[in-house]
């Protein structure tokens, strides 16, 4: 019986894992039955503190105007753009998981717009 065991550990644990659930399962059962309670919520969720207070920040939100003065300020117009120009490089392969002999040709370089900022 003993070479069994050790034979089998691993079905071993299982079985005991399994016998000891069902066993918290019956017995937890048994006892809770009787003591559960059924919650039902009777009142309105948006009387809860945290409901009110996010009802209170949105309608805050809702009364901010943002001044666009500041686009117009010589201290914003002065302002320099030090973008860096991306110069083209060349494109890879069209698939680049299919054979070398199956790559279908396109052009060496392509020209993508570059964003500009401010001006």
């Amino acid at each position: 019986m003993m070479t069994f065991i050790k034979q089998n550990v691993l079905l071993t644990i299982v079985t005991v894992g399994v016998i000891g659930g069902l066993l918290y399962y019956t017995l937890g059962m048994n006892n809770s039955s009787s003591s559960s309670t059924l919650l039902i919520s009777t009142g309105d969720s948006s009387s809860s503190p945290a409901s009110q207070k996010l009802l209170t920040s949105l309608t805050s939100l809702s009364t901010i105007t943002l001044d666009s003065s500041i686009f117009t300020d010589p201290v914003f117009v002065s302002l320099t753009n030090f973008g860096v120009v991306i110069p083209p490089e060349n494109v890879g392969r069209h698939n680049p998981f299919a054979s070398f002999g199956n790559s279908v040709p396109q052009s060496q370089t392509t020209k993508l717009p570059v964003p500009t900022l401010g001006r």
